[in-house]
């Protein structure tokens, strides 16, 4: 039986194209990776502490035991990937993350009961072909770098691991306590990074509003996602993560005047194809 919704899809539409802005931002925005990720979470924590009270939620015992490893995985995402967008491409960055959907089928039956059928599996490993087609076709600006490639790869595992443990929490914690707890670990983990990677230099008024803008829109995408859980599959949700590349790739051009190689186009329009046909296929992944 199909779990997912329009409403749930639409929602997760709604954070991929915001997250797809997000990867361009985080690159413009002058801080170090670990401290960008903690004032951005600090920030999280406001808002979504606002709108629980505002909604007379409570943030209770075990709502935070529930949303301890989904904080510790968003954490490692976080820190890794506003890092990996120093070191490397937003573009190179993205593509590398949209391997997560080929991640989570492999374990997705086992946890949640959705079984994958083949072509979704052989569709993966189409991906990875796709993937390394637009990484490698990357244009040579400099910009890349092995460093900030690995730190995208412990993003996409980070962040595979932060969509089972929401989707495990969100059996029995609501949208807004989770999101509220999740980003109180996350920033207890990020307080020990962002100390050793702080700078002498002052954030400057103009920063920190690109760092509320950064936790304000694409930080929108995440209790988006999160309240999305229950209304789509693991697997659907992770492949139409497969827009942000597109997204992203738009903002680069438009924001930091980054050019596009024929070959990152082909490569990203093989890995999206080729997953995403299995969201419009009603038969390619389904409940147990």
């Amino acid at each position: 039986m199909k779990k997912n919704s329009p409403i749930g899809v639409s929602a997760t539409l709604y954070a991929v194209a915001v997250w797809g802005f997000g990867n361009v931002l985080a690159n413009v925005i002058p801080l170090p990776g670990p401290e960008l990720s903690f004032i951005r979470m600090v920030m999280g924590v406001a808002m979504a502490y606002v709108l629980l009270s505002a909604t007379k939620g409570k943030l209770t015992r075990d709502g935070m035991r529930k949303s301890l490893f989904g904080g510790l995985s968003f954490a490692v995402n976080s820190a890794a990937f506003f890092t990996a967008v120093k070191y490397t491409s937003p573009n190179t960055a993205t593509i590398i993350g949209t391997l997560q959907p080929f991640l989570l089928m492999l374990v997705s039956s086992r946890l949640f009961g959705e079984k994958v059928e083949k072509k979704a599996i052989l569709a993966g490993f189409i991906a990875i072909i796709g993937t390394s087609i637009a990484i490698f076709g990357a244009p040579k600006s400099g910009h890349d770098t092995l460093f900030g490639d690995f730190l995208a790869v412990i993003a996409l595992i980070s962040y595979a691991a932060y969509f089972i443990f929401s989707k495990q929490a969100r059996k029995s914690v609501s949208t807004l306590e989770y999101q509220l707890g999740l980003q109180i670990w996350a920033t207890i983990f990020l307080l020990p990074l962002a100390l050793f990677s702080h700078t002498n230099s002052v954030p400057t008024i103009s920063t920190f509003a690109l760092v509320l803008l950064l936790a304000a829109v694409p930080g929108s995408g995440h209790f988006a996602f999160n309240w999305a859980h229950k209304h789509t599959t693991l697997v659907t949700a992770s492949l139409l993560t497969l827009g942000a590349p597109i997204v992203t790739i738009i903002f680069s051009y438009i924001m930091l005047g980054q050019n596009v190689s024929i070959f990152q186009i082909l490569g990203t329009a093989i890995t999206i194809v080729s997953l995403s046909f299995v969201v419009i296929s009603r038969s390619s992944v389904v409940e147990e």
